[in-house]
């Protein structure tokens, strides 16, 4: 076939071709310069050194979810089985059918909860630490430093040392006496066990990890144009229109960044909602519940069901382990979702984060 009647594809492979057989008898005949053989062996040391860290990362990553999920698919009569180290000889979903019901996490019920709960601290994490960021970044007023020296202290203070202080602080929830004065008793409210005491810590700054997310959006803000909100200001923009309709949209990565975290922490966290609101239909603070008492819980689950009752055995340590798993895997399971979908944006948003602006 003559080169007019070749095809783009059948082109670009000839000049491939072409391109690494003349490598080879420049090579072999003396005419590549010592520079650029070095040159050709350095690309590729460090192109064989990157594929090995991002291999063993990899593998570092995936391995424990494999392993839940090699010992929640386990038939009970292969476990403890020491010749199974990846794939299991024989599949069973009993494990996962167990979990899921009511006698252990009553998994739709507690993903009907924990889902909409987690997504209103998110949304009022990101929108208070926004707005400290942008204050933070923008507005420059006595005294600044300080406040935002305290808020890397949020950072830097391990939660233990104000439990007591939270804990009392909700126990009589009150502002400036104002709650006393309108019910009257003098005395505040009892905001523990409910999810109010989390989105009031959420929406004020002092949620989970919220001092990140202030230092981490204020470098954000700082790595914007100045120049787009000068001129929204000339136009007779204030502060809170020029954040929701300049800033905003221009940190957009940033925000899915945050989001994201905070999501990912709020929905695993066991501490505030232990503390604050104990509820088992959290799904982190059910898995961490029955984690410690997976014997019982096995036990009750068995006398439901005829056919688990006759298979399992709840004194196995390794039916208990294999049952932990399938609890742990049906809890990480959306957020593997939930990551599959923005996964892209994420990592862009946390690498831009901080660039130059004006």
């Amino acid at each position: 076939m003559t080169k007019k009647g070749m095809t783009r594809q059948e082109r670009r492979a000839k000049a491939e071709t072409t391109a690494g057989i003349s490598f080879w008898v420049d090579l072999k005949k003396g005419r590549l310069s010592k520079y650029y053989i070095q040159k050709i062996i350095r690309n590729f040391i460090m192109s064989l050194f990157r594929y090995v860290i991002l291999i063993c990362l990899g593998f570092i990553v995936i391995k424990p979810l494999w392993s839940l999920l090699k010992d929640a698919i386990t038939a009970p009569a292969m476990l403890g089985d020491k010749s199974i180290l990846w794939i299991p000889q024989q599949v069973s979903g009993i494990f996962m059918e167990m979990s899921m019901s009511k006698s252990l996490m009553n998994y739709w019920k507690s993903l009907a909860y924990t889902l909409p709960v987690t997504a209103a601290l998110t949304i009022l994490q990101v929108v208070s630490a926004g707005l400290a960021a942008y204050a933070f970044a923008r507005l420059k007023f006595k005294g600044s430093n300080i406040l935002f020296f305290f808020v890397v202290l949020t950072i830097v203070v391990p939660s233990d040392a104000i439990m007591l202080a939270q804990y009392a602080a909700f126990r009589n929830f009150d502002i400036f006496g104002i709650i006393g004065m309108v019910n009257g008793t003098g005395s505040g409210i009892n905001l523990i066990g409910n999810p109010v005491s989390q989105y009031v810590l959420a929406g004020t700054g002092m949620g989970l990890k919220s001092g990140l997310y202030i230092y981490f959006l204020r470098q954000a803000v700082r790595g914007l144009p100045i120049s787009v909100e000068e001129a929204a200001f000339v136009d007779g923009a204030g502060f809170l229109r020029t954040f929701f309709t300049i800033v905003l949209p221009s940190m957009s990565g940033s925000i899915l960044t945050v989001s994201v975290l905070s999501f990912l922490w709020n929905y695993t966290d066991t501490y505030y909602t232990s503390l604050l609101n104990p509820n088992t239909s959290h799904l982190a603070y059910n898995l961490s519940s029955l984690s410690g008492n997976i014997r019982w819980y096995i036990n009750t689950a068995t006398q439901t069901n005829e056919a688990w009752l006759t298979t399992i055995d709840a004194t196995n340590p390794f039916v208990q382990q294999a049952m932990i798993s399938a609890c742990s895997l049906l809890t990480v399971l959306p957020l593997l979702i939930m990551y599959a979908f923005v996964q892209k944006r994420f990592v862009q948003g946390a690498a831009r984060s901080g660039l130059g602006g004006d």
